[in-house]
């Protein structure tokens, strides 16, 4: 559970940089240059590091009040559904409309390497906490 803290608190931060490095971009273009987004795009962002604070902050309360194994199993179950959702729409989804998502465009020399390791990180820790949960509630149930 820890593990996955870390990994949406960073990962919730490394998006708050990205916002930044992008409205800086916006807001004090070099002459010539003309980005490719606009304020709407950065909202991705913005969004994508709301939902690493919020899930961090649930394992953080989920964590500091001591819940019971069913409820760690419940929140585990649903923290891992709601990022797989999440992470599907913001980096898989595509339509006509939107055919390259804007959650791909990089601010800095390290946005592909934070999204390759954090992203599939977060969801790995999260199954592995889920297993860990059905594995502890099945020991308390002997």
């Amino acid at each position: 559970m820890r593990i996955n803290i870390v990994l949406y608190i960073v990962y919730g931060l490394f998006m708050m940089i990205e916002t930044f490095d992008f409205l800086e971009m916006l807001h004090s273009k070099p002459p010539g240059y003309s980005p490719t987004y606009s304020l709407v795009h950065v909202i991705f962002y913005q969004m994508e590091m709301f939902i690493c604070f919020l899930c961090a902050f649930t394992l953080i309360i989920l964590v500091s009040t001591r819940q019971s194994l069913k409820m760690f199993f419940f929140m585990s179950l649903v923290l891992l559904i709601f990022r797989i959702g999440t992470v599907y729409y913001l980096y898989f989804y595509e339509t006509e409309e939107r055919f390259v998502p804007f959650i791909y465009k990089r601010a800095n020399d390290f946005s592909m390497l934070f999204r390759r390791t954090l992203v599939p990180g977060q969801l790995i820790v999260g199954l592995w906490s889920l297993v860990y949960s059905i594995k502890a509630r099945r020991k308390a149930k002997k």
